[in-house]
């Protein structure tokens, strides 16, 4: 069982199906965020980190954080990390 840094199991992703899988990480943090588990101004953990929990490239999980940016749900800082900016909208 892999798990998050907030001790949150992470959902299997199957990397042969249709869903894409950076778009599968970014729906997580997303949701995350949307519930709240993730305050606005908090980090996320390293590219590399997220890379290493999820068990995928780090090209992918660069790939999710710039789904989340174009989402407007986080900042990314060169040097500081990636930050949370706002919960998700509600729909």
């Amino acid at each position: 069982m892999r798990t998050d840094d907030l001790g949150q199991e992470l959902p299997e992703i199957n990397s042969d199906g249709e869903a894409l899988v950076y778009m599968a990480i970014a729906d997580f943090v997303a949701g995350q965020i949307e519930r709240g588990e993730r305050a606005v101004g908090s980090r996320l953990p390293s590219e590399l980190d997220l890379s290493n929990m999820w068990g995928v490239a780090r090209m992918t999980v660069r790939r999710a954080i710039r789904e989340l940016r174009e989402r407007g749900l986080v900042n990314a800082v060169h040097g500081k990390g990636t930050f949370v900016t706002r919960p998700a909208p509600e729909e």
